[in-house]
């Protein structure tokens, strides 16, 4: 696939979560996934007239192909923070006008831009002669049920040069409630010829499959699944470029993934960061797990990385304790990632 100049061997795109796409994040996707298309948490515009070295822009040199994304609803400003995210090393440059969140919509930014489809168009030239880099839009369907415009912009934003799409199937009205309009981002890609990216609803290769039958999109976009689970958008590629299925990591894997990526928070923001924003990804990587209720309460709780690595291995013992009465513990010892020590 050709996004402009950039060429990936993917059909999966992970995009901007704030406070999850991180840099850790991101390398931990990059363990099991060199090709897939990732960006950074968004990142504000005006705040980097006052910050240009935002962390949330540091890249690492092995995550290619990697993009920022910016939101803001000026266009000098956007354009001045275009240049700075190229300067940054960014394989393209995302322009966010799909989040619904309250604090960025009554800003005008975010998905409130395509309530005002001429600023939209405005802050998007801006942006793209101010960079040599591809440019993307992600969005929504519309503003309400009543505003679903997203066919009809995407096709006067391709006409001034975005490369690619991404289309979340709600509205932001919607928010994150109800389920994701498949049919409605078919439209959206009938109304462009470059790549779109269909989003909302993708938790499985298989529900990847479904949608790309559904919309005749050119790939997915997979966010909220992806929270402790970096492995998804591998397992995606492999079943849509092969039929074949890779199985997920064991629980016991998992939990040495788990403590992989907090240790990866911690040498990135040090121990008292790190931790407190590692407890949602350590809640997240042992969802569903037996046994772990009581445990990933107390994940919740914790204060070091000790603690944390203490947790972990209580419940690696219980699940190795419940594997042996099931004489699965040979199975269990064996890692695919060598990983399965929780030091």
């Amino acid at each position: 696939m050709k996004i402009g100049k950039l060429e990936i061997d993917s059909y999966v795109y992970i995009p901007p979560m704030a406070g999850v796409t991180d840099l850790a994040f991101r390398k931990m996707v990059r363990f099991f996934d060199k090709e897939t298309l990732i960006a950074t948490e968004m990142v504000s515009s005006k705040a980097l007239m006052y910050n240009p070295n935002q962390s949330l822009m540091k890249l690492s040199p092995d995550e290619h192909p990697v993009g920022i994304q910016l939101f803001g609803h000026e266009s000098e400003v956007m354009a001045k923070a275009a240049v700075l995210a190229e300067v940054q090393g960014a394989d393209f440059l995302d322009i966010n006008m799909g989040c619904p969140a309250p604090k960025i919509t009554k800003g005008k930014d975010g998905a409130a831009l395509m309530k005002e489809p001429d600023l939209a168009i405005e802050i998007t030239k801006a942006v793209i002669s101010s960079v040599k880099i591809p440019v993307t839009v992600k969005m929504r369907l519309g503003w309400d049920e009543c505003e679903k415009n997203a066919p009809n912009l995407a096709s006067r934003l391709e006409q001034v040069g975005v490369c690619a799409f991404t289309i979340h199937g709600r509205t932001r009205e919607q928010g994150y409630t109800g389920a994701a309009d498949w049919n409605a981002i078919s439209q959206v890609k009938k109304s462009v010829s470059v790549p779109v990216f269909g989003n909302g609803d993708v938790r499985s290769p298989h529900d990847a499959l479904k949608l790309l039958e559904v919309t005749g999109c050119d790939g997915v976009a997979i966010a909220r699944a992806t929270m402790g689970a970096p492995w998804l958008s591998m397992q995606i590629n492999q079943f849509l470029k092969t039929g074949s299925f890779l199985p997920e990591p064991e629980n016991i894997e998992k939990l040495a993934l788990a403590l992989k990526h907090l240790d990866e928070l911690i040498k990135i923001k040090g121990e008292t960061v790190g931790v407190r924003e590692g407890r949602r990804h350590l809640i997240n990587y042992t969802k569903g797990m037996p046994e772990s209720a009581q445990i990933r309460a107390q994940i919740g709780q914790v204060n070091s990385r000790y603690e944390a690595k203490e947790l972990l291995s209580r419940l690696k013992e219980e699940l190795l304790n419940r594997m042996e009465k099931n004489n699965f513990v040979k199975e269990a010892e064996t890692s695919k990632f060598k990983l399965i020590s929780v030091k």
